[in-house]
């Protein structure tokens, strides 16, 4: 019987079942060995030799090829995951109720807004700033009206790392300064122990968190923990933000 490779190739292509294939690819690999395709040899090495460690050599790597396509998924079962923060959040909004304007106060606006605007419902702070005046902006107390004539709160035992909260522009683009401490001076009977800033951020039309590190500040006494401040030179014209989720983290 001859054994023509065009022939071999064909079968392979075929719909052949698969104990025929290897039959035809046995008999081939035994007739190119030089020894004689006998009904009982072949029949023994079908079923000896399991169809996927023929090798190339026998079938080809068409169909292995064909497996080797598709995308590998890996896991470590050894990563764990990140724990959650053991220190509980101070949520600014809710342990210190009194907001007070700065700067131009005439030209700074601010109320709660409703649920369909918040980041996390049931409200958030919407904060306008007027096209006229120059800067201004808002601050949270630890007392109503404290310039300094009472003490801070002490939350330097919080364990807290960082102060987060969520922003975005009316607009985008809007230009903000957010920062937390820094009231008082040598003529005030008490002040902030700390001053730290975000800097000036450029919000987004969509929600974005951001955040200021507080690991090195001194948290002893706490009587402005967050303000936002607009600069008529970062915002020539009227300026619309919202902010929520204003909480000291560890």
């Amino acid at each position: 019987m001859s054994h023509d490779p065009s022939t071999r190739t064909e079968s392979l292509e075929g719909t052949a079942p698969e104990h025929v294939i290897v039959k035809n690819a046995l008999a081939a690999f035994l007739g190119r060995a030089g020894r004689a395709p006998t009904p009982g040899r072949l029949g023994a090495l079908v079923l000896a030799v399991p169809l996927g460690v023929l090798g190339c050599g026998v079938l080809g790597c068409e169909r292995r090829a064909q497996r080797s396509e598709a995308p590998i998924e890996t896991t470590t079962g050894s990563v764990k995951p990140t724990p959650k923060s053991a220190v509980p959040a101070l949520d600014v909004s809710l342990a210190y109720p009194n907001v007070e304007a700065v700067g131009a106060t005439q030209r700074i606006h601010w109320e709660k807004t409703l649920a369909v605007d918040a980041h996390s419902p049931p409200d958030a702070w919407k904060i306008s700033f007027d096209a006229s005046g120059d800067f201004a902006g808002i601050c949270w107390k630890n007392k109503p009206g404290n310039e300094g004539q009472v003490p801070g709160d002490d939350l330097s035992k919080g364990g807290y790392r960082r102060i987060s909260f969520w922003a975005r522009g009316a607009a985008g683009g809007e230009l903000v300064e957010f920062r937390a401490g820094g009231l008082g001076n040598v003529k005030t009977r008490y002040s902030d122990s700390f001053d730290v800033t975000g800097g000036r951020l450029r919000l987004t039309p969509g929600w974005k968190e951001y955040g200021i590190y507080v690991s090195n500040a001194d948290l002893s006494s706490v009587m402005t923990p967050f303000c936002v401040l607009l600069h008529r030179e970062d915002n020539p014209g009227a300026a619309l933000i919202y902010l929520d989720d204003i909480a000291y983290r560890g």
